[in-house]
Order: structure tokens, then C-alpha cells, then sequence
């Protein structure tokens, strides 16, 4: 009897270990965490030539790039150290909860030592990220990126922040190698770039979306609806934590999100483990309410002022413009999610609003603004066709509305005509940014 119940016990608890200590996984972890969500959790490691069509060669490109991971902000990085570490206390002193020997083990050794003076600073995952793609897409075009750094053919430019600049020097890194990055030229880097920062030079975006509390009400609504509270009730049974909300809730998702994406080769962050998948997916639609009505479709105003970037597209892979071959331009997640929006992609049919959590949905900003998120429009001229385009987002082909549906290139005239009342002819930045 005895040696039944030793053999029993020892089938059974590697089985025991693997529900205590996997309750969520890397990858439901990583395919979760909205602007926090590491590049490599949706990178295309296919890095054949994305098209080939015969008579048809690249010869020109043009893409905007948003940031590898960085730190967080220095409102993130004080709340962490003050709010997380009492928290930490707190947990280490219950006895009745339903957390895992391994989870206190984790917890016991996590501290929270980034430095406030470097907030938003890129990290070594970062680097790699940018490294990575840099190596991806020229192995895409190999005849269009040239290993040799040449400025007649390269242009890059970033904005005034640490870390798009070290975004840009990885990215140099992976192109041309380490070795020559100082031969690289970089314009003046400006804070409020009418190209990679449009939106920071229109008064009336401020003032009407980012500034104003509308914006926000769908958020408001959510936070304090039925499935937010379903959130915090189960961590505060899985812990038995009485003093939890919401805002400690996103507080939690928001370093589990970055320390995971900080660490490639370590398991992800230990506040993961106070989160479910169903809890993860609440604070996940909570981010994509809030970009959605900042930086999206929730205001006209907001993806028209993107119009410049586009602008700034056509011109840079016109057949006969003198400007360098291959642009590349280092940025923000802001820039990235209105540029997506002007260009119509992951639009669903209907305004994203607090009721619509559980719904399949196209505007996932765990997908679509992961750090390293890319954008990339690729000219091909053909021998026996006018010119074509490639659009790519992040290094996967993607149809835009109104260009052919079943074919992976769009004429570089569909495209402009497509693209001509609102980016074209009609962008009257002042006029929309000043009243």
C-alpha cells in the first residue's frame, strides 16, 4: 500500500508542478502585453524576398520604424519601486493564498533597481530587435540594401530621444556592421518633427483628443465595468490582496510587460504569474480602448494628421527622385498607430467602444504597435509595367483598401490616386492643427 501511494504521489507531482508553476505560459504572456509586446513575439523570421515577379526589380524603400523595447517612463519606474515593492512585502507575509512556492521564491529576489534618469531608454533587447530586423530586410532586398553604407543610397533620421537614436544605430548595426556605424550620417534630430512626430506640432490634436477627457470615456467605462472587476476579484482571490484596483492591476500588467520583454533568455516577469490569460485579455482591450481613441480611428482628426508622413512616402520612392535609394525613419508608437490608421489598415466596422470586449477585433496593439513595429513601402520598377508597390507591416505583405485584393503589388498610380484627397492635394496641416 505504501509503495502505491509513493508511486502515485510521484506520477502525480510532476503534473501538480506543472499546473503550479505554468499557470500562464511565455507565449499567452507575450501575445498580450499591447505597446509592451517584445518584437520577437511577432517578427517574420521568413526572410526570403517577400515578392518576385519577373521583369520586376526593388529600387526603392521607404519605412518608418517605431523604437526597440526601452525602459518605462519615470512615472512607471516611481510607481514600481514604491507601489510594487510594498506590495512584495505584503504577499511574503500571506500564508492562505493560492501562489506557488516558485512564485515566492521569484518574488523574494525582485527588485526594481532602473534609475529614473534613464527613463524611456533603450535597452540591450531593444538593440537586438532593431539589429535583427535591419539583418531580416536586407536579406529581403539584398540588391536594394547594400552592405556598404554609401549616403547616396541610405538615408536614416530619428527624433531627438535616446532612444530612437540607439534604434537607428542598431539598425545601422545589423545593415552595415558595427565596425561602420560612425560613418553614418544623421540630420539634426528634432523633438517636433513634422514627419516622425507630426502630431506634436498640432495645437488642435492636443487640445481636442490627447488633452481632452472625452477621449478617454470609453477607458473610464471599462475600468469600472463588469470585466475589470471579474479581473481584480480573481487576483485578489488567487493572493488574497484586499487593497487591490484597478490602477494597481495595470500597474502590475505594465512591469509583468516590460520586464517579460526585457528578458529573451529568462523567465518571464514574476507579477506575470498573478494574471491569467482572461485577466490578461481585460487589461490588453483596456490598452487598445485607449490607443484606439487616442492614436486611431476614434478621431478623424487624429489619423489625418498623419497626411505628412505619407507625403513624405510618395516623395522619397518616386522612380525619378534624386533623394537616397532607402529611407529609414526611427519613431514612436503615436506615429506608428495614426500612419496605420490613415492607411486604413485594421479597421473594424464599427467604433471600438467599452462594450465590445470578447469580440473578435482587427485593432490589436499587441499585434500592430509591438516595440520595433515597422512599416515599409517598397517601389518596383518593372520592364514591361508601370511602377508597383509593396506595402509590408511588421515584414509581413499587407493589401491596402482599395489596392488589388489578389495581387501583393499595387501600381504606383493606384496608390497615389488612392492616397490623393487626403495625403496629397488636401494636406492642409495648418489649417486642420491651428483654429
Amino acid at each position: 500500500m505504501y509503495i502505491t501511494q509513493l508511486i502515485f504521489i510521484v506520477l502525480l507531482s510532476p503534473v501538480l508542478a506543472e499546473v503550479c508553476n505554468d499557470e500562464i505560459s511565455r507565449r499567452d504572456i507575450e501575445s498580450r502585453l499591447s505597446t509592451k509586446t517584445p518584437y520577437r513575439a511577432i517578427a517574420n523570421l521568413n526572410d526570403k524576398p517577400p515578392v518576385v515577379v519577373e521583369g520586376c526589380r526593388p529600387s526603392r524603400l521607404w519605412s518608418t520604424i517605431r523604437h526597440g523595447t526601452r525602459n518605462p517612463s519615470k512615472k512607471v519606474i516611481k510607481q514600481a519601486k514604491s507601489k510594487l515593492t510594498a506590495l512584495k512585502e505584503e504577499l511574503l507575509t500571506k500564508e492562505d493564498t493560492e501562489l506557488c512556492p516558485k512564485f515566492f521564491e521569484n518574488l523574494r529576489t525582485w527588485s526594481f533597481n532602473i534609475s529614473a534618469d534613464e527613463e524611456k531608454y533603450l535597452v540591450a533587447e531593444g538593440e537586438d530587435e532593431l539589429i535583427e530586423l535591419a539583418e531580416r530586410m536586407q536579406n529581403r532586398f539584398p540588391t536594394l540594401l547594400a552592405e556598404e553604407y554609401d549616403p547616396q543610397m541610405f538615408y536614416f533620421k530619428y527624433t531627438a530621444t535616446q532612444r530612437t537614436l540607439k534604434s537607428a544605430q542598431s539598425f545601422a548595426t545589423g545593415l552595415f556592421g558595427r565596425h561602420r556605424i560612425r560613418e553614418i550620417i544623421y540630420p539634426e534630430p528634432l523633438s517636433k518633427d513634422p514627419v516622425l512626430r507630426f502630431y506634436k506640432l498640432c495645437s488642435r490634436w492636443q487640445s481636442d483628443v490627447d488633452k481632452n477627457p472625452q477621449t478617454f470615456d470609453n477607458v473610464r467605462k471599462f475600468l469600472q465595468g463588469e470585466h475589470m472587476l471579474d479581473a481584480i476579484l480573481y487576483v485578489q482571490k488567487k493572493t488574497k490582496l484586499t487593497q487591490l484596483d484597478a490602477s494597481l492591476l495595470r500597474l502590475i500588467y505594465t512591469i509583468c510587460g516590460f520586464e517579460t520583454a526585457w528578458q529573451r533568455h529568462k523567465p518571464p516577469s514574476v507579477w506575470c504569474q498573478l494574471l491569467d490569460r482572461k485577466t490578461m485579455d481585460v487589461l490588453e482591450f483596456a490598452e487598445d480602448l485607449e490607443y484606439y481613441w487616442n492614436d486611431g480611428y476614434g478621431f478623424d482628426l487624429t489619423h489625418r494628421i498623419a497626411c505628412p508622413a505619407i507625403q513624405n512616402m510618395f516623395k522619397h520612392i518616386d522612380p525619378q527622385s534624386p533623394l537616397p535609394n532607402s529611407t529609414f525613419y526611427f519613431t514612436h508608437s503615436g506615429t506608428l498607430l495614426k500612419l496605420l490608421a490613415h492607411l486604413g489598415l485594421y479597421k473594424d466596422p464599427t467604433a471600438l467602444t467599452y462594450q465590445d470586449f470578447g469580440k473578435p477585433r482587427k485593432w490589436r496593439t499587441s499585434e500592430i504597435d509591438a516595440f520595433a513595429t515597422n512599416v515599409a513601402f517598397v517601389l518596383y520598377e518593372c520592364d514591361n509595367d508601370e511602377p508597383q508597390v509593396l506595402t509590408m507591416h511588421q515584414e509581413r505583405i499587407v493589401h491596402l483598401p482599395g489596392c488589388p485584393q489578389d495581387s501583393d503589388l499595387c501600381s504606383l498610380n493606384t496608390l497615389r490616386q488612392l492616397y490623393a484627397a487626403a495625403s496629397l492635394d488636401n494636406c492642409n496641416f495648418d489649417e486642420m492643427c491651428f483654429k
